[in-house]
């Protein structure tokens, strides 16, 4: 979760201020362990620089506080900068089962840093809190609720509080929620609770009045982009010595300030290291070509690296030309040097802090976190799209060896999104573990819980502007949710026009293109970071997945992110529509296997219809994670009242005639070709029978099959009216005689519903969802779905006996009146509640409480 800036105290005096928690180039271990391999530590800044970038920050006093060695802050020391104290961050461990801690010391010394290893005491925390009690050290556990080594809990938390004197509230580089946290525990932590922790634990306080805890604040800073901007304040004078600062914050003085970690902050941290070592290793090794470009991104994170001679380059450009034309070429290389320009143009205060005089007082590009992620989104979105091209120039032409290489070249751009979904990723880990602390405090300080606060959903879905049931019943949703109150977002990634409401969010694809076989539908493939990155901000308590598809694969990483369950529809039969396009045995397996890997993890899958929980079922899903959502229908919107004849005479037909309907997608998975048989035998036995009514088919829709339908019924009394929305769909509903849905692969069929809404008969087959809403012989018919000759001889009897259609339309309206789509919202928000309720019960918290007990050593915690 994005961190604002922590609340300031209000200032009545001089203050001293102290980023008490910095990293030098002496941290040398792996930033992540993954970068162990290519030896890349953890962070590269000079000594020196850390300190002219606190001063210049407005830090009065400053420190360097290394993991486990002082080496970094000695340089400062034995210069004699004034204003300085040398930190360690020591690493130790709870003997019981590891679990591991860091504790910052300032005041520190080779020596002392020597009598720390040859005693042990990095792996005793006991040992450790006594050392630092006998030697009147400054300190503060550092970053408390982190979770390091899988294995921190309330009973870790609990001993460290009778072990310290003062705790880091506030640290630049991990969750800016976590200081909340920590302060509600410590704002408990009173006499009376020290003494009761003190019985419980069997474990003596180290400090008189242990429960008057100081408060540290930090950057933890490793790559120059934070200093000074979390720190350690003491309101009322000017304190010039290092060490008495450290002493009284430690003592209770001193308040955190500043701003609070975040995902993109500590991935720009992860690339400022990254983008140091690669010009310390790899930059000399580089072509001409390759320096020129990574000297310039290089700028972005504060990095020097030498260019290119303007001959060389030359030189260089001219052997790529006279060379084999079998070189290797580089289309990313060139993609970045085609776009970079142009969409830097449009972040003028990123270009501006290019100039490197600025560096040291305002930072480097990097170090404006949200204008560099969006600039990271642009270019990755530019060189996405300057990809594009020569990749479907070589899809053309069938050249392989291009191909692979624009391929490559794609993925390679695509790694640039990585440290921002590691960072999201590793700054929600600890979410589970606070919601849990923060329930069980709330027992003790009569604060609201996490239950005691509104469900927050995402709702992630592939299709929002397309004319189809999916669409209309999110769309449903997302405004029973805005007229209701509750917290609902609909994500989505679309170049179409979705319904411009506050809580539905359209991210502007990477890439778009049509489905095969399907030119209405959109592929695409939309921007991951962008969506993760939202995610965090709205923290959702439980995810839906309304569409198997790019969009709904990204919701699923979101869920895996925060920890949530997640709960979906089974809102298309994919595998049957496989089938009825492409007619591959092969696709529909491989479409089936992907769909129960889909669906495997959903805490709860809705069906539209009862019959498709067996369709769930022979996919291998558990039948007991499926249930029937109660179907929905605008009863408002699609309505008798809205019948008006003239809508016909804008559409160019008579009024005279009997309407008889299709709405939906003009496709042939739709069972199509079915109603073109059909409506053949209708045709002509209408015309054979004196006296019959005119009749027309009336197809509102539009799809692939729309071309050869329209030639096979040539003649026939057909219109094809394309996409109707709104008011003018609802009117010619309600202004037609009856309807005509073929499908056998539709999970509900809400056309189905709106036609019987709109008060006409309906007739569908004997698969699928829509049998279920109809009921057979008094609001329509279900007849076999291979029995032309029974749909067309129930067709010409409607169009020839209007008493029966009005009865059977009566009926059909009378029908629908329960399934409002309040009633449906309501269920559809009941089954969430529930699973978010489970999934927490899962982790300890459910209503009432009962008093706390801490969790001992060795069992397994509950946020894992």
């Amino acid at each position: 979760m994005a961190a604002q800036p922590s609340k300031q105290q209000p200032v009545t005096g001089p203050t001293t201020r102290m980023d008490a928690h910095v990293h030098s180039k002496a941290s040398d271990k792996p930033v992540v362990a993954a970068a162990g391999v290519i030896g890349c530590p953890e962070s590269y800044s000079e000594p020196e620089a850390i300190y002219d970038m606190a001063r210049n920050r407005g830090m009065d006093l400053v420190t360097i506080t290394d993991h486990d060695t002082v080496r970094g802050a000695m340089e400062l020391v034995e210069r004699g900068f004034q204003g300085f104290i040398a930190g360690e961050e020591v690493t130790t461990h709870f003997p019981e089962d590891r679990c591991k801690l860091h504790v910052l010391i300032w005041g520190m010394t080779p020596e002392l840093d020597e009598e720390i290893e040859k005693e042990d005491l990095r792996d005793d925390v006991y040992q450790l809190a006594a050392w630092i009690k006998e030697r009147d050290l400054a300190h503060a556990l550092a970053h408390p609720l982190y979770i390091q080594n899988g294995r921190l809990t309330r009973w870790h938390v609990e001993r460290a509080a009778l072990l310290f004197k003062a705790f880091e509230n506030l640290n630049g580089a991990h969750q800016g929620r976590a200081k909340h946290t920590i302060e509600r525990f410590l704002g408990a932590f009173d006499e009376r609770k020290a003494e009761r922790l003190s019985r419980e634990h069997e474990l003596d306080p180290l400090y008189d009045q242990i429960w008057d805890k100081g408060a540290t604040a930090g950057s933890d800073d490793h790559a120059l982009l934070n200093v000074g901007r979390t720190y350690t304040q003491i309101i009322g004078e000017k304190i010039v010595d290092a060490g008495q600062f450290v002493h009284r914050a430690m003592n209770g003085e001193s308040t955190a300030e500043g701003v609070g970690g975040h995902a993109s902050l500590l991935a720009h941290q992860i690339t400022a290291v990254g983008a140091r070592h690669y010009a310390e290793t790899w930059h000399k090794k580089s072509s001409p070509t390759g320096k020129l470009v990574a000297s310039k991104l290089l700028k972005f994170a504060g990095v020097r690296a030498e260019k290119p001679k303007k001959s060389r380059l030359a030189a260089h450009v001219i052997r790529k030309r006279v060379v084999s034309v079998r070189r290797r070429k580089r289309p990313l290389i060139r993609a970045i040097r085609k776009t970079l320009r142009p969409t830097l143009d449009r972040h003028p205060e990123l270009q501006r802090k290019l100039d490197p005089e600025l560096w040291l007082t305002e930072g480097m590009p990097l170090a404006d976190h949200g204008a560099m992620a969006e600039f990271i989104d642009d270019m990755i979105e530019a060189v996405t799209e300057a990809l594009s091209e020569p990749t479907m120039r070589a899809w053309r032409r069938r050249d392989r060896r291009a191909l692979a290489q624009t391929l490559t070249a794609y993925g390679a751009a695509q790694l640039a999104q990585l440290p921002y979904i590691f960072s999201l990723f590793h700054q929600n880990k600890e979410r589970v573990f606070l919601e849990r602390l923060e329930h069980e405090l709330s027992a003790e300080d009569g604060r609201p819980a996490v239950l005691d606060r509104p469900m927050r959903v995402s709702l992630f879905t592939d299709t929002l502007g397309d004319v189809n049931g999916v669409c209309r019943f999110i769309q449903n949703v997302a405004e029973r949710a805005l007229d209701s109150g509750r917290d609902l977002q609909v994500i989505t990634s679309t170049r179409l026009e979705v319904p411009d409401a506050p809580n539905i969010f359209n991210f502007k694809p990477v890439f778009a293109g049509s489905m095969p076989k399907y030119e209405n539908l959109e592929a695409v493939l939309p921007p991951i970071t962008r969506m993760l990155r939202h995610l965090d901000e709205h923290q959702p308590d439980v995810l839906h997945i309304s569409t198997p598809g790019p969009v709904g694969f990204v919701g699923y990483l979101a869920a895996r992110m925060l920890k949530i369950p997640v709960l979906g529809v089974y809102h298309t039969d994919f595998p049957a529509y496989i089938e009825h396009l492409f007619e591959d045995h092969a696709l529909t397996y491989i479409c089936k296997r992907y769909m129960k890997f889909f669906y495997a993890p959903f805490w709860k899958i809705f069906t539209r219809s009862e019959d498709y929980i067996d369709s769930l079922d022979a996919l291998g899903l558990d039948r007991d994670r499926c249930c029937r959502l109660l179907p929905g229908c605008d009863v408002e919107l699609f309505n008798v009242r809205h019948k008006d004849m003239s809508v016909w005479d804008t559409v160019g037909l008579s009024r005279d005639t009997v309407k008889v309907l299709y709405v939906g997608r003009v496709s042939v998975e739709k069972n199509l070709p079915f109603l073109v048989g059909v409506w053949k035998q209708v045709f002509e036995t209408l015309k054979r029978t004196p006296g019959a009514p005119d009749a027309e088919l009336v197809v509102v829709g539009g799809g692939p099959y729309e071309k050869k339908m329209a030639e096979e019924l040539r003649g026939k009394n057909v219109r094809f009216l394309g996409f109707k929305r709104g008011q003018e769909l609802s009117t010619i509903y309600a202004s037609s005689d009856m309807f005509l849905f073929p499908s056998v692969t539709d999970t509900l069929g809400q056309v189905v519903m709106e036609s019987q809404s709109s008060g006409i008969p309906v007739i569908v087959t004997d698969q699928g969802g829509p049998k279920e809403v109809v009921d057979a012989g008094t609001t329509g018919y279900v007849l076999p779905a291979d029995r032309p000759d029974l749909w067309a001889e129930h067709t010409v009897a409607l169009i020839t006996d209007h008493e029966r259609r009005k009865a059977m339309g009566n009926a059909g309206y009378e029908s629908m009146k329960p399934y409002s789509l309040s009633h449906s919202f309501e269920h559809f928000w009941q089954v969430h509640t529930e699973a978010w309720h489970d999934h927490l019960a899962a982790t300890g918290i459910r209503k009432h409480a009962s008093a706390h007990t801490p969790e001992k050593p060795g069992a397994a915690p509950a946020h894992q």
